[in-house]
């Protein structure tokens, strides 16, 4: 199989990228994780981040995204459960070379770690279902 970007579905990987931002979003909202998150960082009292900041993660986004679909044109991954499965995988090992650093940069942080990783396992998967079906 050969690999071609221009094979590649735009639109898809755009709107996997919203997904992706979107989920964390929802993921650090008040009605999930924001307090703890903002507790663990040491965070609590600081005012909005800059916006620049959610164009530069928005743009993040796009380059995971953009990632994953390349790993499934090189893959061959098409359908709901390949697509799912191959995210989770991605996200599985995003996480894992996470978890690696952070047992040598501050382990006691744990709390934010799992809040961190646990954006990323939802979303790896979510992204690949977008990608694995719209082709």
């Amino acid at each position: 199989m050969e690999f071609s970007v221009s094979d590649m579905n735009a639109l898809a990987i755009v709107v996997s990228a919203i997904v992706y931002f979107f989920v964390g979003m929802v993921w650090y909202s008040p009605v999930l994780f924001a307090e703890i998150w903002k507790r663990e960082t040491g965070k609590a009292e600081e005012k909005s981040p800059n916006p620049f900041l959610y164009i530069l993660c928005f743009i993040l986004t796009v380059f995971a995204a953009f990632a994953l679909a390349c790993l499934f044109e090189i893959a061959g991954v098409s359908g709901f459960v390949p697509g799912i499965f191959a995210g989770l995988m991605a996200g599985l090992a995003l996480v894992s070379a996470s978890a690696i650093t952070m047992l040598f940069d501050d382990y006691r942080k744990y709390k934010l770690f799992l809040i961190n990783a646990g954006y990323h396992a939802v979303a790896f998967p979510l992204m690949g279902v977008i990608l694995g079906l719209w082709q």
